[in-house]
């Protein structure tokens, strides 16, 4: 599961997007996808846009079912590594972490976790084919479903980033 030093990981994955913005590599993205297992990255990326300044929401695509992971478990998590941060001497502002800059959707679980989806795997035959993504069924493929399924009203204005994070792949011998 995921841990406040964990979801430090994601942190730096949004520090990384705003240093290409701020170096006009790619504009602001009004939102950023990603799969929730435990928590982490979604936490993380939240609490990295805001201490980048960034207002980018996360689009949350929960995959497990076994935990609770809704949008106030995914900002106590967010919240407890800012409070980590600044345990170890990090001095910033205080930051707006709330449920504005997070959109949670539990629509791609289907039968339950682990279980791939009808609509995940017709996501990720179209990442392979348009994007030559490969996507696993389990994680990547469902936070790609729930992107193809929003409407523009959840969407905003400005570019998607979506994360890929590799999902519970098995090494090939």
């Amino acid at each position: 599961g995921s841990s406040p030093g964990g979801a430090l990981g994601a942190v730096e994955i949004a520090m990384e997007i705003a240093n290409q913005v701020e170096h006009g590599v790619m504009p602001v993205p009004s939102q950023v996808v990603t799969a929730v297992g435990s928590g982490g990255t979604a936490a993380g990326l939240l609490l990295g846009f805001r201490l980048a300044g960034l207002d980018t929401r996360v689009l949350a695509v929960v995959v497990n079912d076994t935990l609770r992971l809704d949008s106030k478990a995914l900002l106590k998590l967010a919240k407890k590594s800012e409070a980590l941060l600044r345990k170890r001497g990090a001095h910033f502002p205080d930051l707006d972490l709330d449920a504005d800059g997070l959109i949670v959707t539990t629509d791609q679980i289907g039968p339950g976790y682990g279980h791939p989806t009808e609509a995940a795997s017709a996501a990720g035959r179209l990442a392979a084919e348009r994007a030559g993504l490969d996507l696993d069924p389990v994680y990547t493929a469902k936070a790609m479903a729930g992107l193809l399924e929003l409407d523009d009203g959840h969407l905003g204005q400005g570019p998607v980033v979506f994360i890929d994070t590799n999902g519970p792949r098995e090494a090939m011998l």
